[in-house]
């Protein structure tokens, strides 16, 4: 099963490098999403990353072109070969991390057959590009202080461990996530029984509805839709014709329509079991996608779903996808990762930036730890006009390993609110155990197989 993970960090099944390419044909090649994300900064270390898929290459080279917007000519860099021997890398020099936006793009040879591939493919017409934070909000958090976390506002939603499903054999796991309505209402998925379990605003222990969702419900996303509706994503076939599909239900649990998704449409998305989806602006649902190859957290926002409630078609969701970066109110985007010097090292630093409908950068983040760090589960949004995110940060120690949640309102001087919480959910959680409701509130679920299940608000002022 596939599996992906929400925010900015996916894990994808492995994609098989293409057989040896008939002779006259292009070199099959592409770039690593490692070494360049799409936020740069001056000082960053940058490297470009070329790996060759093509068989029976040896000793492929190559070179890189690289300029700033700034610039109207390309510099030429180098491409050399690693010791993975069909892996070229290209370091960019510190002179040309300036201005607003880096371009660049490679030619990459097997000089045995004089074969060459050019990515992306447009070359200097369409290169590739990232943005240079010039001038971006700093936030230091320092190095994180384990156990100061704060006490919920108000437990919203509370249900017996008896009552709710849970897998205690193998992949341990209960409930994963839950949803925040409009009118404050909290919707538990208790997702190995296939079932929504609804709960009223200021009723917490009493559960008022309960809506059936589809059969291998276990580990897939939900969201409110219009009308009292309910979306849930799923999967039909097995093996070779397995299919992922979004479903929506009546308030009652009927399928009122099932859509396929683009990932089997088209080799460049990829769904997978647990693949997010939310509400965007205007109404719109997204679903996020993995983009095999792309730097920067290949990951991306599709449209499925219109705001009437109507599925939106495979190739229209390719169409009109968002990348790199989700859509949120007042047509930005918001571009969230995180950065590390060096790939065998956690990171210990994310950054924000929100990229208006020209693609240029309005406001941007860096946030620095002294602690490791990286995007959990939870999808960041806008609160009003500012960003709220949600780290995971851990700490390996000699009395074990240690990991919290930190939660983070990003303001134009630097951290509007920022508190931390104990990471709750039981077991292999890969769905969304933190969410930012519709009324600007932090919500967490707590679950275990003895206490059951808690829903706890937090209040961002």
């Amino acid at each position: 099963m596939k599996r992906l993970l929400t925010g900015l960090t996916i894990f994808l099944a492995a994609v098989a490098a293409p057989a040896a390419t008939p002779a006259g044909r292009p070199l099959a090649a592409h770039q690593e999403p490692r070494g360049i994300g799409n936020l740069v900064a001056p000082g960053d270390r940058v490297q470009l990353v070329y790996g060759v898929d093509t068989a029976g290459v040896r000793s492929p080279e190559g070179t890189a072109y690289v300029r700033n917007d700034g610039r109207r000519s390309f510099t030429r860099l180098p491409l050399e070969l690693t010791k993975h021997e069909r892996t070229l890398v290209a370091s960019v020099p510190a002179s040309l991390i300036r201005g607003h936006e880096l371009l660049y793009y490679a030619v990459v040879r097997d000089p045995q057959t004089g074969r060459s591939a050019t990515i992306p493919a447009g070359g200097a017409r369409a290169p590739q590009s990232a943005w240079i934070l010039q001038k971006p909000t700093l936030v230091r958090l320092g190095a994180h202080r384990f156990g100061h976390v704060r006490a919920p506002g108000a437990v919203v939603a509370q249900i017996g461990a008896a009552q709710v499903g849970w897998q205690n054999d193998g992949d341990n796991f209960g409930p994963q996530t839950f949803l925040v309505g409009r009118d404050r209402s909290i919707w538990l998925d208790d997702g190995l029984n296939n079932r929504l379990l609804g709960f009223r605003p200021g009723a917490p222990e009493s559960v008022a509805r309960s809506v059936p969702l589809p059969d291998r419900s276990g580990d897939s996303d939900v969201a409110l839709g219009p009308a009292g509706s309910v979306y849930v994503t799923g999967g039909v076939g097995v093996g070779a014709n397995h299919r992922d599909v979004l479903y929506r239900l009546s308030a009652s649990g009927k399928v009122l329509w099932r859509s396929f998704l683009a990932g089997e449409q088209n080799g460049s998305f990829l769904f997978g079991a647990n693949s997010p989806i939310r509400i965007g602006p205007g109404g719109t649902l997204y679903a996020l996608a993995g983009m095999p190859g792309r730097p920067g957290g290949e990951h991306a926002w599709l449209p499925v779903a219109t705001p009437a409630g109507r599925p939106i078609p495979p190739a229209q969701q390719i169409a009109r996808a968002s990348w790199p970066g989700q859509p949120v109110a007042g047509g930005l985007r918001l571009v969230s990762e995180t950065y590390t010097a060096r790939v065998d090292k956690a990171p210990r630093e994310a950054r924000f930036a929100l990229v208006d409908r020209r693609g240029r950068v309005v406001r941007a983040w860096r946030v620095l730890s002294r602690s490791d760090l990286n995007f959990g589960y939870a999808t960041p949004e806008l609160v009003g006009v500012d960003p709220v995110a949600v780290l995971d940060v851990t700490a390996q120690t000699k009395a074990g390993f240690k990991w919290e949640e930190l939660v983070l309102r990003l303001g134009p001087t630097g951290a509007r609110a920022r508190f931390s919480l104990r990471h709750a959910v039981y077991g292999d959680n890969i769905l969304a155990d933190v969410r930012i409701g519709p009324d600007g509130n932090v919500y967490q679920l707590a679950s275990s197989p003895e206490n059951g299940v808690t829903i706890s608000r937090y209040s961002l002022r």
